[in-house]
């Protein structure tokens, strides 16, 4: 079974071999530890299987993420403007060129046929020599949207407060915008589709530390509608759609199901594990993403064995449903990317 048939089963509890998981290491982490992080990589040939030695130089080299550069500001299809303090880290927008309801009234959206969420445009017809070349070799054909596609989006045009007033009492113009969103969104999806993709990222930050961005009433009213169709739109042409939330997202979950992706992708102690086992456990993938906030960059190697152990046990099942996604920024010692890497070496067979 190679790593994506057995992804799928996980993804479609089909009883999969072992827990899938991914340990995505940040450039900035290669920059700070170099070679005392390479001799961790090379001991988990099993977790890093094509690297070499020396890699990491490479890897420290790569070039900024141009909304993780402070050299200079981003400015996304819609004309957004990023800004970033720090090497490595996303930064906020600055300028909101919807702020003004006069620019909102004029507003011009991004072209359709390469729209992608509104960051960076995409050639399409690429993308689909790229989705031929992933099945050709046994990987998994995948496209995403941007991250923050939609309510994001509309909060990146807008601003915050403008946003949350716009849903107490929407002008015409923030329905027109609202409406061109969701179909360039639609146009993308169908743009994924057409070539050939059979897994769609739908990501989307849904939460703040403790409790859902906009709450369950505005949620049901102004979010539900547009990301139920598009998963079911990805659904229905046979992919697998795999919905990012960060953030708190308890007091939606029921609206969650109700959209029913095949994977979500949850932080776990900003939602609490137990939590959500009772929520999701059974009706839809957890696709976790392991604690960034705390366990990683401040936890002890004991700690994060333990916090492992205790989610495969809890979440996992041996019909599938579980896969982990750890993020490694600079602020993680190797001894904690070691442990992580040694527990989800140890634990992926529980089940099985």
């Amino acid at each position: 079974m190679t790593h994506y048939q057995n992804w799928r089963r996980a993804a479609l509890f089909q009883k999969p071999e072992y827990i899938p998981y991914s340990i995505m290491i940040h450039k900035a982490n290669w920059m700070r530890y170099g070679r005392e992080l390479e001799k961790v990589v090379l001991a988990h040939p099993q977790t890093w299987p094509t690297y070499q030695a020396g890699d990491w130089r490479k890897l420290a080299e790569r070039p900024w993420d141009k909304k993780e550069n402070p050299e200079g500001d981003y400015v996304d299809s819609w004309g957004c403007v990023w800004r970033t303090t720090q090497y490595g880290f996303v930064g906020t927008i600055i300028e909101h060129p919807l702020e003004d309801d006069a620019a909102l009234a004029a507003f011009v959206p991004p072209p359709a046929e390469s729209y992608n969420g509104g960051q960076d445009p995409v050639d399409f017809d690429e993308a689909a020599i790229r989705v031929a070349a992933a099945k050709k070799f046994g990987e998994r054909p995948r496209g995403s949207l941007d991250h923050g596609y939609f309510l994001l989006r509309l909060e990146y045009l807008r601003g915050f407060e403008n946003f949350m007033c716009d849903m107490m009492d929407p002008s015409d113009d923030f329905m027109r915008l609202y409406q061109a969103v969701h179909e360039l969104n639609r146009t993308a999806v169908g743009n994924w589709i057409k070539a050939g993709v059979e897994t769609i990222g739908l990501p989307e930050d849904l939460g703040a530390q403790d409790r859902s961005m906009i709450g369950p009433k505005c949620f049901r009213q102004w979010a539900l509608p547009c990301y139920k169709e598009l998963h079911g739109m990805a659904q229905r042409a046979g992919c697998i759609t795999h919905f990012h939330m960060d953030g708190y997202v308890m007091d939606i979950a029921d609206q969650i199901n109700e959209i029913a992706p095949n994977i979500i992708n949850p932080q776990d102690q900003a939602n609490g594990v137990d939590n959500l086992a009772k929520e999701f456990k059974g009706r839809v993938c957890i696709d976790l993403d392991f604690d960034r906030q705390h366990a990683l960059p401040f936890g002890t190697p004991g700690e994060i064995r333990e916090l492992v152990e205790y989610e495969v046990k809890t979440l996992g099942s041996k019909d599938g449903g579980l896969m982990f996604k750890i993020e490694v920024r600079a602020d993680v010692p190797p001894q904690n990317i070691d442990a992580v890497a040694g527990a989800l070496e140890k634990y992926c067979r529980y089940w099985s």
